[in-house]
């Protein structure tokens, strides 16, 4: 058996490994922890998806909450106004976030620099004050409830323990779906433009396309958490657009791991339990938490999984001595796209 045989083998009893115990202990740690659980799964959808857009393509967008506020507020509509099951609310908004992003990229895409990231700063706004003001299909300021649970047919999850497990399903094919996306030639073509647009287009990729493939892939996995995060709350409301929902995701995909596949899954993990776990001290609890963010971007800048694959790529290297790479082998983790800022030329900086 090879090396390589092996390594992959070795990967996968590690992944597998890593699915049971991450079922076992959100399903058999009582009601409150399973809610947190199934939170930190949605989260890790949410994540997944805006690291597509930053950790990849290198696009920074700050109103990404709007695609996870569309979704909620799609998927609530379809069921209790129409009368859709659970699943086709859930397609319905992934499908909704994917028009969204298309019509999003194509307006957005075409600004540059700090115009691109106000730009999308003000569609997560406008999301929220047309939630607020919209009342007679958004409920206003009173939300929306009575949103039924996540379930298929007469079959419905109410406690806890049992959504969970159905959140962290499609959380794990999010995961596999961004990690296949990375190895495709969409997900090299979206390293490319970041690294060097005008390159890429020279040796043939039509940016403008990738890049709204983008927008619209990430819109429609950020609505499809949005769903989740309506059924399994079964109210919503506008506080899924506001800005929190956008600087959270952002921590997790910074201090996870940017342009890493399993890095948001660390930093939503993290990040969703740490401030449970600090509840001991409530005057505290902030304080600390804001510190433990600025050590980890201070002494971990690429985050806790990206350092942790640079710290191990180091370690394997001085062990069997420097060799070059294979001319196909795939570009190591932890190593994420640069956030784009392009002058008025297009020329990247």
């Amino acid at each position: 058996m090879s090396v390589l045989t092996t390594n992959r083998l070795v990967r996968a009893a590690a992944g597998l490994a890593a699915i049971v115990v991450l079922l076992v202990v959100g399903t058999q740690s009582g009601p409150y922890q399973a809610q947190i659980a199934s939170l930190a799964a949605i989260y890790v959808i949410l994540a997944s998806s805006l690291n597509l857009l930053l950790g990849y393509s290198g696009l920074l967008s700050l109103g990404h909450q709007a695609f996870f506020g569309l979704g909620a507020y799609v998927s609530a509509i379809l069921t209790t106004e129409v009368g859709m099951p659970m699943v086709l609310g859930m397609v319905g908004a992934a499908f909704g976030g994917l028009v969204a992003g298309l019509v999003l990229g194509k307006i957005t895409l075409r600004l540059r620099a700090a115009f691109f990231v106000i730009a999308t700063f003000a569609v997560g706004e406008m999301g929220r004050q047309v939630a607020l003001n919209w009342v007679s299909m958004t409920g206003g300021p009173m939300g929306l409830s009575g949103i039924p649970p996540i379930g298929i047919g007469p079959i419905e999850l109410i406690e806890p323990e049992l959504v969970y497990p159905a959140v962290f399903a499609v959380a794990l094919v999010t995961v596999l779906f961004v990690a296949r996306l990375a190895k495709s030639g969409l997900g090299y073509s979206l390293r490319g433009l970041a690294e060097n647009e005008n390159l890429a287009r020279a040796v043939g990729i039509d940016t403008a396309r990738h890049a709204n493939l983008a927008f619209m892939v990430g819109g429609a996995m950020a609505a499809v958490a949005g769903s989740l995060y309506a059924h399994s709350v079964g109210f919503v409301s506008p506080e899924v657009f506001s800005f929190s929902v956008m600087i959270n995701t952002l921590l997790m995909v910074i201090g996870g791991g940017l342009g890493t596949v399993l890095g948001p899954v660390v930093g939503a993990i993290i990040f969703t339990q740490l401030p449970e776990a600090l509840r001991f001290s409530d005057e505290w609890r902030l304080v600390v938490f804001g510190l433990i963010l600025v050590l980890v971007v201070r002494f971990l800048p690429r985050g806790l999984w990206g350092s942790l694959t640079a710290y191990a790529s180091s370690w394997r290297t001085s062990r069997v001595g420097k060799r070059s790479p294979e001319p196909d082998a795939d570009p190591p983790e932890g190593q994420p796209a640069p956030v784009r800022a392009r002058d008025e030329e297009g020329v990247t900086r």
